[in-house]
Formats: C-alpha cells, structure tokens, sequence
C-alpha cells in the first residue's frame, strides 16, 4: 500500500531530528541523558546484643553523582523480634514513619524489647524511584546475673527468725523499658511450713517481692520441725531468671540441765547440798520446762530431795521450773551409794537429763606412821611401821592404803618383799602393819601414805621423812719405780678403798701428767684424759714415759654414784743420745732421674728404736729402702746403722728437705739435703680440618706432642676463644674454655664446635708435669645455620559441633635439609572472639599459648567452644629464627535457638459452666520463633516444669511437628481443665529446649506461666 504523508508529519520529524543533532553536539550532554543515577546503600551494627540496651547502627547512602534536585528517604519495619530505633538525641523512630535523608553517613540506635534473633527490614529510596533494601539482624539475649542463695547458720530454730542471705549481682547494669532496674524475687516452701521476713515485712509464698542487687539479709520463720526446702525464684529487670534451692534443717530451742553435788559423801540424816542449772539459747522464747527426778536402780536404798523453797520433791513427779539457778537438798538415813537422775522437758516434747552421785557413811578411822630410821644410805632398806584405828562398827569395812614419793626417788615393798607402785590402793588391815622403803638417790626423801575405806573415806596424809646419804670411797697410786729410762714400762699400783665396804660400786679414772705417757690396764693403752675402767680394792696398772723427766701423774677417779676423788704421784725418765748424718749421691738430676739418699744412726748407749719423717720444699717421689713411697709429715720406722732412701725428680727446680729421726726418748736429730731438677721440653701443633662451618657444627682438629729428650711427662691442655662462644670435645667428653684436661704424647684429635656467628680464633695451650707450656692456634669462620620450611595446617572433614573435638593435622617440611637439632613451636588465635582450644599430647593449649611442634606431620584435636564460623591463624617459628603463617576457616554446625513463652489461657466461656482453661507453651509466634541451621531441622522439643500439685517437676518429649496452631503460632498444650484452681501448672516455672536434626540441643529457655 502506498504512504501517504502529511506536510504536518514531516514538519514534527524535522523538528524532532534538529533537536537531538543540537543536544548530542553541546558539551553537556551526558547530564541530559544521565540525569537518573544510581546509589549504594549499607550499615554497620554488633549483631550481639542485650534485651533494652541499644544496639549501635551506622548507615551509609552514597549517590553515583551527587545532583542537587534529587532527595533520598528510608524508613524500616520489623518483621520478627519486638524493638524500635532512637536517634542520636534519643527520640523514638517509629516503624514505617518515612525519613528524609540529608546526609551520606548517619547513626541510630536499636533497641531489643524481647530476646531471641530481630530481623528489621530497612528501604532507602530517592525521588527518581531507585530503591535499596537492607536485612539487618540482632541477636538479642538476656543480660547475666548471678543469683546466691546461703544460710546465715547451719541449724534453724523452730519459731524464731533464722537469717537466710539473698546476693544479687549484675554483670551489666539493664533496666525495663519503664526504667525499673530492682530484682523481683518470688518463693516457696516444701516439706515444712514457714514465712519469709525482710525485717519486720512478712511477704507470702508465690507473690512477687522488690529486692536491691547486692546482699540482702531475710529471716525465715520456720513453724514445724524437720527438714524444709525453701525455692526462690530471682527475676533480673531485664526478665532473666535464676532460681535456687536450699534444704533447712529446723531443730527445736536448745537447752542444758546441769546438776552438781557439794560434794560425794555425806553422812548419815544430813542435808547436802546440789545446784540445779537450767539455760537455754533463748530467753524470750514461750517454751514452758517441768522437772522430776528418781533414783537409779543401782542405788543403795532412797532419801529425801528438797526445791529451793524446802519442799518434797516426789520421784517421778513433774512441777514447773523457769531457766535459772537452783539450791536443791538431799539427805537419807541409810548408809551407800546414790545416782539421783533429773529429768528436764520442754512444752515441745524435749527431754534431757543429768544426774549425780552420793555416798551416804558416817564410819571414822584414825591412821599413823613413822620410820624405823630416819638417816640411811641409798639403796639399804628401811622399815615403816603404820596403824590404823576405829571406834565403829567396821564389820563390813575394808581399807586401803596407797603412797606418793613427794621428794626423792625409792621403792616401797610389802611384807612379802613385793613392789608396791605408786598412787596404787592396797589392801590394809585395822591394827599394826609395816612397810619397807629402798632410797635411789642421794638426800631428803618424803612420802606420803593415805589411807581410804571402801566407803571413800579418807585419811591422811602421813608423812615420813628420810635422809639418804652418798657411798664414799678412798683412792691412792703408788708406782714401783721413781726412776727409769724414756719408753720403759713402770708398773703401778691404785687402791680404791669403798665406804662402806662391799658396796660394790663401778668406777672409772683419767690422769694428765706433764710428759708424754700412756696408762696400759687389761691389755688397753689409754693416753691422757681418756677413761680407763677400775675396780674396788687394788688395781695393777703399767705406766710408760716416752719423753725424758719428771713426769707429774694426776690421777681422778669417778664412782658409778657420782662420788669423785683424786691422787697423784711423780716417775722420772732419763734420756738416751744418738748420732743423725746423711746426704745425696747426686746434687743435679733432670725431670725423670733417680739419685740415692743416704742416711745412718748411731746409738752409744741403749736400745732404743728410731722413726724418721721429713719436710719438702719442691716436688718430688721419695721412696724407702723397699720400694715404698714415703709422705712428708709421716713417721716411718728406720733402722740404726747405715739406710738408703731414692729420690725422683718429678718438676724443674730446686728441692730442699728436712729429715728428722727419732729415738724412743723423744729425742729428735736433723738433716737438710738439696738437689737441683732441669726440666724436659716438646713440641706442640694444632690443624683444623675446616674453615669454614655453621654455628653448631662440629669441625675436627688434630694435634700433636712430640716429647724432646727422654719425654715420659704427662700432659693436660685448655683452650680460649675470646670474644666467640663454643665448646670442645675430646676423647667422649666436653670441655668448655679455660677447662683444662689430661691429652697423650704423639698425634690426637679433638672436635670444636662453634655456637655463636662470628670468626671463631681458638688458642690451645698446652702444659707438662714438667711446667712446659706451648701454644697453637686455629682459625674457623663460623656462620648462622637457617632452616627454611613448608608449613600447612588441614583439617577433618567431619561435621563441626560445639564442645566436640576434631582432628587438625600441622605440616611442616623443610625446603632443602632438615638439622634434626632444629626444633619447632607454633602458637595461633582466632579472628575475633576466642572459639577454643587445642589438645596436643594430652596437653591443653589455648591462644597465645607456644606449642612445641614435632618436625613433620603432626596430628592435633581441636576442641570448639562456640557453634559460630571462625577462622584460626597458625605460627610455626624453628628455632634458626625461621617462620611461616597460614590460616585456616572452620565451619560449625550451628545449635539450634529455643524461643519459648507459656501461657495460661480461658477458652469456651459463656453460660452457666464458665470458663475452661488450658496451658500452653510457645515454640513460634508472630514476633519469635525457634530456629535450627546448616539446613538441620527442628526434631524434638523437651518441657520441664513445676506440678504445683505433685510438688515435683514433670517432664514432656514432644515431636516438633506435632505442635499445635496455625500460621506461625506452634504451641503444645500441656492441661486443660474446666476450673482454674485444679490447672496443676498455673503460674509455674518452666524449662524448655529444642532439639535439631543434627542431635544438637539448644540452650535451655526459662520463664513463668503467664495468665492471658
């Protein structure tokens, strides 16, 4: 078909194509096509939080151009969890109100009215229709407190008030979205019946009660006996609760009886007296108290007891007492024992007792007693001569008699010659009786005899005194000779003469004399101040004198009864001479060489044998005439005449010694011998096999001694390095420098190793026994040894759960040579919050922690504390210095979140039957829901709550699924009842937590039925 166009058409065209060739020609035509732009929308917020504290939340709008006409909104809405945002000035920003933004960068605050997971929806858009939305998330959860519940005492007293501590403390200072920030504290009783008191406020079971943080002292009046559990309950103002138990043991008023006789015997119709005590803790208490009293069926025959007031007490009969002090009476006219009980009980039922004891005799007795003498020597008998009298009738009485040594020690004896002890009863009979006493020390004796009958009667004490006087002795020494040659035995006479004779004591002597001497008795030689054993009578002893004159002998002697007396007597010994020469077959000797020693005694006169020793200035090997080595200061035994001793020369220089010889007299002869010793000399070198090596390597050196002349010395050698650090090692040993060591003659080799990074310059010295130092030294540039290294960390493939461990295995692989003396250690932390811990051989390593590593692979377990992502960054450093870093991401399955409430609700009411009422407890409603991760699902739901019935906590197990409700509402209804007070769970505590898919459970969520 043919067009048709208008003159109007092609004018429109033409306009149209004029303008667009004007605007893609002018220089700003990217505004004009461009004039809608784009923009960027974000925030920053802690996504953990607690319930009304506000959340800081940081929001960012940046334009792609900035264009002055176009304008920019936001507004949000919640679509789980309850809260509203405030702004920086604290106004409220209410859900869905529409905001003009004005700047990039704003701030508001976010606050959580309940707990659980909020998800808040925000827009931003502007006024060219672009539009951004952000889902912001906050996990919002009670603020911790701790919830103490303690007993001011262990045992409670029935109607009184007992103290019972409340301690209330908050981690975080939180209050309620009133601003109420106080603990509401509610409580029960079970078991036992009682009230709480805060001072003088009473507050009942089961209603709420205001309580500060801190301690609080309550009272508990407990009105039953037995064992009482008291539950509270501590809500925090943010809705968080604790709950805690304690068992109270509730005991009756205390009391105590106390009855005490004047005394145990009394005599025949007279009154004694007994005080009568009754105490109790309280005073103020109402409790009533009666007494009685009887006889015990043991007693001999009954009598008579009288109040304070005079009156007859009738046995077994109870009259009214008040808690005081009492002066009761007894009084009988029969002889024998009484046990008089009084028992004391309480209006509660209380009843204790005490009791006391009576003798009832009236039979008097005389009793007396002296010594035959009263001056004996210790250990003689004497003998005591007692009496005892009685005018009564004493057909049925027995007497006892029983002593005391009040001064000095002895030992009485009966009539038969048997040991009586001490504070011990005998039987005695009425009239004369003796006793026999043995004294055991030295002085005054004193003892006292009493006599009881088997009444209880007592007489005495009669003292008899003694004085016991010491064994004595007389001593004098006598010798056989006044005057001998030195070292010729003198025999010697001492006589002990005992008073009185026979006493057969032990001695024991010592003497001191102003020579040189010993004593010889019974085959032993005793020298002065040893002691010697002596006999009574004579004694024959020898005396020798080895030094020349008068010896002064004093002689002590001691008794075995510490009785010490003294004699003395004179002996002189004359002195015997000799002749002392000697010299050496050699003056000059080298290090090494043998020479002869000469000696020779001559004696005149006597026969006496010589010792010699000698001093030294120098060293030098000096043997007797067999051989054997001699040492200066010793004495050896030398013939007379002509002996020969040898001399070896063990060091250079001159030697000077002093020979002493002596003869049995004590006299000493001298003579000085000199001899001049050369030293030896050798050759010293030192080669190291390498010079160059790393800080820690070995390095061999070798060496050699090559000995000039006849050799035979022994040598030892240390070594310096100056500035350096190492240490050497030779025949299986280390050495460290300036420690010296014995080496061989000839080659030998040792091994250096060098431990600091530096040249090492070592000088070897060398010394003989001959004192003939060499040195020789060698050069080795040592250099630090590092050790580079692969390191990997890798984890198990297992699904990750919180508090159960995995398996990690560390790799670490040197890149060219591993030193097997290179050791690792690791340490790691986390990217943000710590999430656990590492077990490794047993040990238990958490961040920041060094860990010594094993070279290679090595398998560690992981131990999660968190059910969070995380990341965790290794460090592994050897001890070359060297180091790697590598991290490693761990993914966790998370636990599953229990969102709860419980409900107490009225259902199908209307007519004549009311209400009925049901319980209900909330997985999912229309601001919370429980919630499970890592694509697990929601399995198992487990209840524990309190059966206000029962007294007990019942629990349920439910399938997830089979909760009831429709939409998001999940509910499981646990009663129902057509009337409110038989509802078992009404306004109970309950615990709830959710099971997932993966076996995790979550943690447990506690609250209160609530009416609705």
């Amino acid at each position: 078909m043919k067009k048709n166009y208008t003159p109007f058409s092609i004018l429109f065209g033409f306009l149209m194509l004029l303008s667009f060739i004007i605007i893609a020609c002018t220089k700003d035509f990217e505004d004009v096509i461009l004039d809608n732009f784009d923009f960027s929308f974000s925030e920053e917020h802690a996504r953990a939080g607690f319930v009304f504290e506000t959340t800081r939340t940081t929001f960012s709008l940046i334009p792609e151009k900035e264009i002055t006409t176009t304008k920019y909104f936001m507004k949000y809405n919640i679509s789980k969890g309850n809260g509203f945002f405030l702004g920086m000035e604290g106004d409220t920003i209410s859900s869905n109100d529409t905001l003009e933004v004005s700047r990039p960068n704003w701030i508001y605050n976010y606050m959580a009215l309940d707990t659980g997971l909020h998800k808040v929806n925000v827009m931003a858009w502007d006024s060219n229709a672009n539009q951004k939305e952000l889902e912001l998330l906050y996990d919002t959860e009670f603020s911790s407190f701790s919830f103490q519940l303690n007993k001011g005492v262990n045992e409670f007293i029935v109607n009184s008030k007992n103290p019972v501590n409340v301690t209330l403390l908050r981690d975080k200072e939180t209050n309620t979205a009133e601003g109420n920030n106080a603990f509401q504290i509610t409580y029960q009783i079970e078991d036992g019946t009682g009230e709480l008191y805060d001072g003088d406020t009473e507050f009942e079971q089961g209603e709420p009660y205001s309580l500060p943080k801190g301690v609080t002292e309550l009272g508990y009046l407990p009105d039953t006996l037995g064992e009482h559990k008291l539950i509270v309950s501590a809500t925090a103002p943010d809705g968080a609760t604790i709950a805690q138990e304690l068992i109270l043991i509730v005991l009756n008023l205390d009391f105590t009886i106390n009855s005490t006789a004047s005394s145990t015997q009394v005599e025949l119709d007279t009154n004694l007296a007994i005080n009568m005590d009754l105490k109790t803790l309280d005073e103020e208490s109402d409790v009533t108290y009666e007494i009685t009293h009887s006889f015990a069926t043991e007693s001999e025959g009954a009598g008579t007891v009288r109040d304070q007031n005079g009156g007859v007490m009738d046995p077994g009969q109870y009259r009214g007492i008040l808690p005081n002090s009492y002066n009761y009476t007894f009084t009988s006219t029969e002889l024998g024992k009484r046990k008089i009980y009084f028992d004391v009980r309480d209006s509660n039922g209380q009843i204790k007792r005490d009791s006391v004891e009576i003798e009832v005799a009236n039979i008097p007795f005389t009793f007396s007693g002296n010594a035959e003498s009263n001056s004996v020597f210790i250990n003689e008998t004497t003998q005591l001569n007692f009496n005892i009298k009685s005018n009564g009738n004493t057909d049925n009485i027995e007497y006892n008699i029983a002593y005391e040594i009040l001064e000095g020690n002895g030992m009485v004896r009966g009539i038969n010659g048997n040991t009586l002890q001490n504070s011990t009863d005998y039987p005695v009979d009425l009239g004369n009786f003796s006793l026999f006493y043995i004294p055991e020390t030295v002085g005054s004796h004193q003892i006292a005899f009493t006599v009881t009958d088997n009444y209880g009667q007592e007489v005495g004490p009669v003292l008899i005194d003694l004085e016991t006087k010491q064994n004595d002795f007389n001593v004098s020494i006598t010798p056989s000779k006044t005057s001998e040659f030195a070292n010729i035995p003198v025999n010697v006479i001492i006589n002990i003469d005992e008073i009185p004779d026979g006493t057969n004591d032990g001695y024991e002597a010592f003497y001191s004399s102003g020579r040189n001497g010993s004593i010889r008795t019974n085959g032993v030689e005793y020298g002065p101040g040893e002691k010697f054993p002596l006999s009574a009578d004579i004694n024959n002893v020898v005396y020798t004198g080895t030094e020349p004159g008068q010896h002064d002998i004093a002689l002590s002697v001691e008794s075995s009864v510490n009785v010490t007396h003294t004699a003395s007597t004179s002996i002189n010994y004359n002195e015997v001479d000799f002749s002392f020469t000697g010299g050496s077959q050699k003056s000059d000797i080298s290090v090494g060489e043998l020479t002869s020693l000469n000696f020779n005694i001559t004696e005149t006169v006597g026969t006496s044998d010589f010792t010699m020793r000698y001093s030294i200035n120098g060293n030098a090997l000096i043997k007797d005439t067999n051989g054997v080595d001699v040492s200066p200061g010793n004495i050896y035994d030398v013939p007379k005449g002509n002996f020969n001793w040898s001399l070896e020369g063990t060091t250079a220089g001159s030697i000077s010694m002093t020979f002493y010889a002596q003869n049995d007299t004590g006299l000493e002869k001298t003579v000085t011998i000199s001899i001049n010793v050369e030293a030896k000399d050798y050759t010293f070198t030192a080669n190291s096999t390498a010079s160059n090596a790393f800080t820690g390597d070995p390095v061999t050196i070798n060496f050699n001694i090559s000995e000039i002349g006849i050799g035979g010395d022994t040598y030892t050698m240390y070594y310096s390095t100056g500035s350096s650090n190492g240490s050497f090692e030779y025949n299986g040993n280390t050495y460290a420098a300036g420690e010296s060591f014995s080496i061989p003659v000839d080659p030998f080799q040792g091994i250096y190793t060098g431990l600091s990074e530096s040249n090492h310059s070592v000088q070897f010295t060398v010394r003989s026994s001959s004192e003939v130092e060499k040195n020789a030294s060698i050069n080795i540039n040592y250099a630090k040894y590092e050790e580079f290294f692969d390191f990997n960390v890798s984890q198990s493939s297992q699904d990750k759960y919180e508090d159960q461990p995995f398996s990690m295995t560390v790799v670490t692989n040197a890149t060219s040579r591993h030193e097997p003396d290179v050791t690792y250690e690791m340490t790691f932390n986390f990217t943000g919050a710590t999430a656990g811990y590492i077990i490794y051989k047993g040990i238990i390593y958490r961040e920041g922690e060094t860990i010594p590593l094993d070279y290679g692979s090595t398998p560690m377990q992981f131990y999660p504390q968190t059910d969070e992502n995380f990341t965790i960054n290794f460090r592994v450093e050897n001890s070359t210095g060297i180091s790697r870093s590598v991290s490693e991401s761990v993914t966790m399955l998370k636990k599953p979140v229990a969102s709860v409430k419980g409900e107490k609700r009225n259902i199908n009411c209307g007519g004549l039957n009311g209400c009925d009422y049901e319980v209900l407890i909330y997985t999912c409603w229309d601001v919370s829901c429980s919630e499970a991760y890592n694509g697990a699902s929601l399995q198992q739901v487990e209840i524990r709550i309190w059966n206000r019935h029962d007294r007990k906590f019942d629990t349920y197990l439910f399938n997830y699924n089979d909760a009831l409700g429709s939409g998001v509402d999940r509910y499981f209804k646990l009663e129902e009842e057509p009337r409110e007070s038989r509802l078992r769970y009404l306004d109970q505590r309950y615990e709830v937590r959710v099971q997932d898919s993966n076996g995790q459970w979550s943690q447990t969520e506690r609250g209160t039925i609530q009416r609705v």
